[in-house]
């Protein structure tokens, strides 16, 4: 007489086989759609997604800009999510450093003067922890000059650019990059660290900025990525991202990435503006 085996421990045993096979890395696992309905304007090529290394962005100028209530963790943060030039301005010949300076405000003559409208508690919540302290409201200006004249819903426009950056947090290279916190990193290094996760990226897919600290140091302030607005759902996969058409790093090949003390007794003594 034969034996067989409850078919339950071989079922069990399957879908553990399963899952090993399937613990892949973030940018392997099915990504979940988002998408950002613009009603007005809606054929730009290219969104920037904007995220702050917080203590190198804090600084301004050798000046510590944010807040005191500025929150020192994550340090990783969002600043924003930028859509490039509309059609109508490319064929005006809207020159884009203008599109950069004035955003939203170019339309002023054509939409009503923005408001922000109120988003929900738990989406303020988040976003109060990631988004910088700066004198000045930086999630009202983000909506007012990147969103507003797109017609963009705001929770939708801020969820997805939450999301986003929360996907790029938890990535294996941003738990590596947080550990060189306080040390020199040299720019080849920190792309190939990302690159490890995301795949291979474009030319000027990827790009940084740095600030001063108050001895003249360059330190790491922002990472800006540039994605295709259909593929934001892919994100941080490299089939995402587009090349950039302009050339926006301004970080020498070696910086600091600063941790809060490099910013510590360097409080500004004046309003500061919001960043772009």
């Amino acid at each position: 007489m034969s034996c067989r085996l409850p078919a339950l421990p071989f079922l069990l045993l399957l879908a553990l086989a399963g899952c090993a096979q399937h613990s892949l890395p973030i940018t392997s696992q099915a990504p979940a759609p988002l998408t950002i309905q613009a009603p007005y304007h809606g054929d730009f090529k290219h969104y920037t997604l904007a995220l702050t290394w917080q203590p190198g962005f804090c600084l301004l100028h050798g000046q510590n800009t944010c807040k005191p209530d500025q929150p020192q963790t994550p340090l990783i943060g969002l600043h924003g999510l930028w859509a490039s030039r509309p059609s109508d301005l490319i064929k005006n010949h809207q020159d884009v450093t203008i599109w950069w300076k004035k955003g939203c405000s170019i339309y002023a003559d054509a939409i009503p003067a923005p408001t922000v409208p109120a988003l929900s508690s738990g989406l303020s919540t988040r976003l109060s922890s990631v988004v910088a302290h700066l004198p000045s409201d930086l999630v009202a200006h983000e909506y007012t000059k990147h969103a507003s004249c797109f017609g963009m819903n705001a929770e939708q426009f801020f969820t997805v650019a939450a999301t986003l950056r929360d996907r790029f947090a938890a990535l294996p290279a941003s738990t590596q990059i947080t550990a060189k916190i306080g040390q020199v990193i040299s720019k080849s290094e920190l792309q190939a660290l990302i690159q490890t996760d995301t795949g291979p990226l474009p030319e000027k897919g990827l790009q940084f900025q740095c600030n001063k600290d108050s001895t003249g140091r360059m330190v790491l302030a922002q990472l800006w990525f540039t994605l295709k607005p259909e593929k934001l759902g892919e994100f941080p996969h490299a089939s995402s991202f587009i090349s950039s058409p302009w050339e926006q790093d301004n970080c020498p090949t070696h910086f600091l990435l600063p941790n809060w003390d490099t910013i510590k007794g360097t409080a500004s003594s004046t309003p500061t503006k919001a960043a772009p």
